[in-house]
This record gives C-alpha cells, sequence and structure tokens, in this order.
C-alpha cells in the first residue's frame, strides 16, 4: 500500500513541478505587463526581427501585453491581433497552475474544459502563420 502511495506521489512530482514553472513565469510575464509601459519609440525586443529585420509571428506581443494589463485593448490589438486571445488563454493557464497548486480539483477541472480541441489550435495556429505571411507581404 505505501509502495503504491509513494508511486501515486512520484507521479504528481512531475505535474507539480511544470505547475510551479508555469506560476512563477506567468505571474513574471504579467507583472512585468503591469508595471512596465513601453514607448513607440521603435525599440525591438524581439530577437528574430533584430537578427533578420523580419517580424517574427509574435511581434508586437510584449507591448500588447502591456497595453492589456494597462486596460488598453484596441492599442493591443494594433500591435498583435492575437494578443488578447492569448492572454486570456496565458490567464487561463495561470490559473490551472494555481489551482493545481493548492489542490483546489474542482477548479483545476473546470478550466481543463477551457482547453480547445486540436482542430481549433491548428485552425488557430494557421490564423497565426496567414497573419505572418500577409504582415511580411505588405510590411506592417
Amino acid at each position: 500500500m505505501q509502495a503504491a502511495l509513494n508511486q501515486s506521489e512520484a507521479g504528481s512530482t512531475p505535474a507539480r513541478w511544470q505547475s510551479w514553472v508555469l506560476f512563477v513565469g506567468l505571474t513574471a510575464i504579467f507583472a512585468v505587463s503591469a508595471l512596465w509601459r513601453p514607448s513607440d519609440d521603435g525599440t525591438i525586443l524581439c530577437l528574430f526581427r533584430a537578427l533578420t529585420g523580419y517580424p517574427c509571428p509574435g511581434c508586437g506581443m510584449t507591448r500588447a501585453f502591456s497595453a492589456i494589463a494597462h486596460g488598453e485593448l484596441w492599442r493591443a490589438v494594433r500591435y498583435n491581433p492575437f494578443s488578447p486571445l492569448l492572454f486570456l488563454a496565458g490567464v487561463a493557464v495561470w490559473a490551472s497552475a494555481a489551482a493545481t497548486l493548492l489542490h483546489w480539483h474542482g477548479a483545476r477541472a473546470a478550466l481543463s474544459r477551457l482547453r480547445p480541441s486540436g482542430l481549433l489550435a491548428n485552425v488557430l495556429l494557421l490564423m497565426v502563420m496567414l497573419w505572418w505571411i500577409t504582415r511580411l507581404a505588405i510590411g506592417i
């Protein structure tokens, strides 16, 4: 019986570790978004863009998250049209990680129902890639 209990605890350790990483990482991202107010002076934080001169699919996301954290939704959409969706997904993942760490199984189960299907995830990925190609083609 004790061996089964230890195996069960050991099996949950990677999930708890992952939850800690997600919780701490997303907390840091949200804190920086709330505290930092980027200017539109052309400062480039994207390593891909700095190296290639071309925007990556997520270019503008840092400034967009900061705009969302400051209540400027339309400004965020101008930086990256997928930012509100990704911000909400990040909040859901953060809440799920917190629920896991706090052993709030009901909340975690409810949040897991928000997870998109494989088809929806693929459609969203396709939309991001089409946006990126369009952005490259028209030079925004």
